[in-house]
């Protein structure tokens, strides 16, 4: 039987949370966020606090030396005073330096050249570090300061005077009249003094640093929920957006970068709005343009199958039927052009030509229903010697004209006319194609372009159109590089016209 104790458990726990720790870091912009920013300042503070403890530190230490030097060398000046004075110069030279040495807090030695000292003064708590009552300046130490005419040991036992190490600075005695050292100045304090001082500063620094960083924390959290607050109601509506709910919008805070995504986020959620209201229309326009014709066709096939219509009057039913399957074709092939387009296949072969010859094509091919609905045709006259040479593709030109003329026939009134027309103005030719007629009212203007818009809701004018030729139009002069406008007065005529390159 395996038996887990105590710490194993604790182990396991503890290696489960860092990894689910780790685990957040990796997966959470906030956390990455806070802790790189929180690292980096942490360090940032670590590093200069130390380094401005360092030179505060060496600042300290220069400063007690320049004190030190100072008071040194008031004593040297006032020893030869009091050595001439005999034994009460002595007493009163050794209550100066006791003076001295309280108010420095630090050993204060008056030696002579071979080291024996003549007064001094030592702190109570250091007492014990010298070596011995009797003890002599080494040697080595008394070379050193008659040599140099000074002494500076950051931290040494004097070579054995003291028990522990000492901060010493020693100034010599010169005889006034030769000139020549007599003696020596020392005054000494406790090495570990300035580890006291660092000790201090450090615990200031620690505190400090808690406070600092508790301030810091705060602030980097807000500040990095402020930031990703905004992400987060992004990655909220974006899974709005995968469940097909393309409502929701992400509110827009600061002018800055995260409010741009903002603006470019809910512009976004905008287009994928009207996106997604194209495509339910396009299905539903689809379905009711197939249903319709197709309902047509079922119902007569059947008239005709089981005898409902009388053999006398098949032929007509048979001739709305073909009417009805031509046109599913021609919503077929009108579907199957946007499909082309939308996904860039239709390739634009452009190449000078006539495009005056071009109109007179398809108006001749527009002839039967011309005559039936008794139209007169404007402009012809002027089109029909001209040549007006173009930059374009010529298919997709004729197919332009063809969808505009095929409108204009469909929605003239009886005995009404077509105006063609054709204008030249800064390296463009402008082709106009005008009909009288009941207009588009002011309100759809906007929207005649679109897949499967028609101005007449109840199809009673158009039975024949599915709403896709005017947007084949557009779309086929966009992939030209070209342009479209509409003018329209209700009741009176409707007036489209489209730019060409001039050749």
């Amino acid at each position: 039987m395996l038996v887990i104790n105590s710490k194993q458990k604790t182990k396991r726990f503890s290696f489960a949370g860092i990894r689910l720790v780790r685990a957040r870091m990796r997966s959470s912009l906030f956390a990455k966020y806070f802790f790189s920013c929180t690292l980096v300042m942490l360090i940032s503070f670590i590093v200069l606090s130390v380094a401005l403890m360092v030179l505060s530190v060496r600042y300290s230490s220069g400063q007690k030396r320049e004190l030190f030097s100072q008071n040194a060398r008031t004593i040297s000046n006032l020893t030869e005073g009091f050595n001439d004075a005999g034994p009460d110069g002595n007493r009163q030279l050794s209550n100066i330096i006791g003076i001295f040495s309280q108010m420095l807090d630090a050993d204060v030695f008056v030696v002579q050249t071979n080291g024996s000292v003549l007064a001094g003064s030592v702190q109570g708590d250091n007492r014990g570090d010298v070596v011995s009552n009797d003890a002599v300046i080494p040697s080595s130490v008394m070379k050193t300061i008659l040599k140099n005419g000074s002494l500076y040991e950051r931290s040494s036992t004097l070579d054995g005077f003291f028990k522990r190490a000492y901060i010493t600075v020693g100034e010599t005695i010169k005889d006034s009249s030769s000139g020549e050292a007599v003696g020596a100045v020392l005054i000494s304090s406790r090495a570990d003094s300035m580890l006291k001082y660092m000790r201090d500063i450090i615990r200031i620094f620690i505190f400090c640093l808690a406070i600092v960083l508790l301030c810091m924390f705060a602030a980097i959290y807000y500040i990095t929920q402020r930031m990703v607050y905004p992400l987060r109601q992004m990655a909220s509506a974006a899974r709005s957006f995968a469940e097909g709910n393309f409502d929701k919008r992400v509110p827009v805070g600061e002018p800055d970068e995260v409010g741009q995504l903002a603006v470019a986020f809910n512009n976004m959620a905008a287009s994928l709005l009207s996106l997604e209201e194209m495509r339910r229309s396009f299905v539903a326009n689809v379905s009711h343009e197939l249903r319709t014709p197709m309902t047509s066709i079922a119902g007569f096939i059947d008239g005709i199958l089981d005898g409902t219509i009388p053999p006398e009057k098949q032929n007509r039913y048979l001739k709305i039927v073909s009417d009805e399957v031509k046109r599913l074709s021609r919503l077929v092939h009108s579907l199957l052009n946007i499909a082309r387009i939308e996904a860039g296949e239709v390739k634009i072969q452009q190449s000078r030509f006539d495009v005056a010859e071009t109109i007179r094509r398809v108006i001749i091919g527009f002839e039967y229903g011309i005559d039936e609905k008794h139209l007169e045709i404007r402009g012809m006259e002027d089109i029909a010697d001209m040549q007006l040479m173009v930059m374009a593709d010529p298919d997709v030109t004729h197919q332009i004209i063809y969808n505009l003329v095929d409108n204009a026939v469909k929605f003239s009134n009886d005995g009404g006319y077509i105006a063609i027309q054709t204008a030249f103005k800064n390296k463009k030719v402008y082709v106009s194609v005008k009909n009288s007629g009941m207009g588009i009212p002011k309100e759809d203007l906007p929207h005649v372009f679109e897949r499967f818009y028609k101005t007449d809701k109840s199809r009673s004018t158009d039975h024949k159109g599915v709403g896709l030729g005017l947007y084949i139009v557009r779309s086929m002069l966009v992939l030209q590089g070209q342009d479209i406008t509409v003018k329209s007065v209700e009741g009176d005529y409707c007036e489209f016209v489209f730019t060409m390159e001039k050749a």
